[in-house]
């Protein structure tokens, strides 16, 4: 890996392992680029790992960590909020935030959490794990 390439993930825990593990089959431009949540983080190295990266558990729980910790998904306002950016920021399906938006069109805004949940079809697992993330 180049120098630029080093350069370009923040210092951190993890930060050795991330370049260790990752670096071999591709560079990080797409990792200092995307946000995502912890579980969305997690699935995406879990593929990693399954396509022949190579690390402990330990290493693998260091890498999902110092992703989530520095390339979280950002805060995302559910009434304003296309369905790609509730796909990214809250790491729900293409199905859900397609629903999220076209009930939010039928039925007005949100005021708070307990409203998304309560739209039909939607994992409310997923949308109570990315509250943080969340605002109206």
């Amino acid at each position: 890996m180049g120098v630029a390439a080093a350069q370009t993930l923040p210092d951190g825990p993890g930060k050795d392992v991330v370049q260790e593990m990752c670096t071999p089959c591709h560079t990080l431009s797409n990792v200092v680029r995307a946000r995502m949540t912890k579980e969305r983080w997690a699935a995406v190295v879990d593929d990693m790992v399954a396509r022949g990266a190579d690390g402990t558990d330990d290493e693998i729980e260091q890498v999902i960590d110092y992703l989530a910790a520095n390339f979280a998904a950002k805060r995302v306002n559910v009434n304003k909020a296309s369905a790609a950016d509730l796909v990214s920021s809250l790491g729900v399906t293409v199905s859900d935030a397609d629903a999220i938006v076209r009930y939010r069109t039928d039925k007005g805004k949100f005021k708070e959490l307990q409203d998304l949940m309560k739209v039909p079809d939607v994992d409310s697992k997923k949308i109570a794990a990315s509250k943080a993330n969340i605002e109206f």
